[in-house]
């Protein structure tokens, strides 16, 4: 997977955000939010609202958890700044009640550009995607 580029985070950048109940964060639930060596993960429980017709998390929402929390990520580091390219890889479905972490690590800092990979897994440890941002 290559070196993770170490980062400093400063939660309370992130602290306003997560308290917002109006923006993406907020609506997709996303909590629990903690730093680890270079990583951050972030929780949300698959709720009824994340469910497509199929009553599996819509790969839409799974790809915009793992997108919030490469923001959410970038916040706590206090860049400001917005996706240029994203990609991911879905393996097994989320059903209704799963707890998904979303854990982001940095693999490049630029300038101007960062490059970040992020795991989506259940509670039972099962990977249910990644991204590449």
């Amino acid at each position: 997977m290559g070196d993770i580029h170490m980062v400093e985070f400063n939660m309370e950048l992130l602290k306003s955000e997560l308290e917002d109940k109006t923006n993406a964060m907020a609506l997709l639930g996303l909590n629990n939010v903690s730093v680890e060596d270079g990583r951050m993960t972030i929780t949300v429980t698959i709720g009824a609202e994340h469910l497509n017709a199929h009553k599996m998390a819509h790969g839409g929402i799974l790809y915009t958890i793992c997108d919030q929390a490469v923001a959410a990520f970038d916040i706590a580091i206090g860049r400001d700044g917005v996706g240029m390219y994203g990609s991911m890889h879905y393996y097994r479905p989320a059903k209704l009640g799963d707890v998904l972490k979303a854990t982001v690590t940095n693999r490049k800092m630029g300038k101007r550009t960062g490059v970040h990979f992020v795991e989506l897994v259940n509670q039972d440890g099962k990977l249910i995607g990644d991204c590449t941002f």
